[in-house]
C-alpha cells in the first residue's frame, strides 16, 4: 500500500513537471509566456531615437576691409566716419588716442588762422603803415620792440577763452560741431547742403593755408625778400 502511495505521487510530480495535469490537460503557462513575450518585445524594439541638438549658428562674417582714401595701402581709422572733409588719413592713429571732437576743433581753428594769416603776410608787403615802415618778415621783431606783441597777446587770449568753452561743452556732449561759433552773419548756412559744401571748402582752403603760410615764411626767411619770396 505504502509502495503504491509511493508509486503514485512520483507520478504526479512527473507529470507536473512536464506540464501536465494528472486528469491529462496542460497546464496553464500564460503568466510565463506573456513575460518571456514582454522582455522579448523589450529587446527587440529599437531604442527611441536621440534628438540632435541644434547645431549653434555660424559667427555673421567679418565686415569687408575699408582702405584710407588718402593712403589705400593703410586701412581707414572708423573714428574718422562721419566728419566733413574725411579721406582717412591718419597714419599715425591720432584719432584712436584723442577725441576726435577735440582733433576737428584744433584743425579747425589752425586752418582759419592760417587763411588770415596768409592774407596778412602779403598785404604788409604791399601797404606800409606811416612810420611803420617794415617788410613782413620784420614787422615780428619790430612789434616786439615796440610792445604791439602784448596787445595782440591779449586779444587773442581773450578769444582762447571763447574757444576753451566752446571745446569744453562739445567734449561733454552739448550737440555742438566741433568749431562751430554761430559765426554767420550774411546767413549762408541757412540751407544744410549749402552748408557741408561751405563746411568742405573751409577746411580744403584751411588744410592749403597751412602749407601756403609755412611756405612763404620759409622762403621770406631764406631769400631775405618780400613778395613773391623766390629772389
Amino acid at each position: 500500500m505504502a509502495l503504491r502511495s509511493l508509486c503514485v505521487s512520483v507520478g504526479v510530480a512527473s507529470a507536473l513537471s512536464l506540464g501536465v495535469t494528472p486528469s491529462g490537460l496542460a497546464r496553464p503557462k500564460i503568466a510565463v509566456h506573456s513575460d518571456s513575450l514582454r522582455l522579448m518585445r523589450m529587446e527587440e524594439a529599437p531604442a527611441p531615437a536621440v534628438e540632435k541638438a541644434e547645431a549653434p549658428a555660424p559667427p555673421p562674417p567679418p565686415p569687408p576691409v575699408q582702405y584710407s582714401q588718402s593712403m589705400p595701402f593703410l586701412v581707414k581709422r572708423k573714428t574718422l566716419d562721419g566728419y566733413v572733409g574725411d579721406i582717412g588719413f591718419d597714419p599715425v592713429g591720432f584719432s584712436e588716442i584723442l577725441p576726435m571732437d577735440w582733433l576737428r576743433e584744433a584743425e579747425l581753428k589752425h586752418c582759419r588762422v592760417a587763411m588770415l594769416a596768409t592774407v596778412g603776410f602779403v598785404f604788409t608787403d604791399f601797404f606800409h603803415i606811416s612810420g611803420f615802415d617794415f617788410t613782413t618778415l620784420e614787422a615780428h621783431d619790430a612789434c616786439v620792440a615796440s610792445g604791439a606783441m602784448s596787445q595782440l597777446l591779449l586779444w587773442l587770449g581773450l578769444l582762447e577763452v571763447f574757444g576753451f568753452i566752446g571745446i569744453d561743452q562739445t567734449l561733454r556732449g552739448s550737440g555742438r560741431a566741433a568749431g562751430d561759433f554761430s559765426f554767420d552773419p550774411l546767413g549762408f548756412g541757412s540751407d544744410p547742403a549749402k552748408m557741408a559744401t561751405l563746411q568742405m571748402k573751409e577746411l580744403a582752403n584751411g588744410r592749403l593755408a597751412m602749407f601756403a603760410f609755412s611756405g612763404m615764411v620759409t622762403q621770406s626767411v631764406l631769400t631775405g625778400n618780400d613778395f613773391p619770396y623766390l629772389f
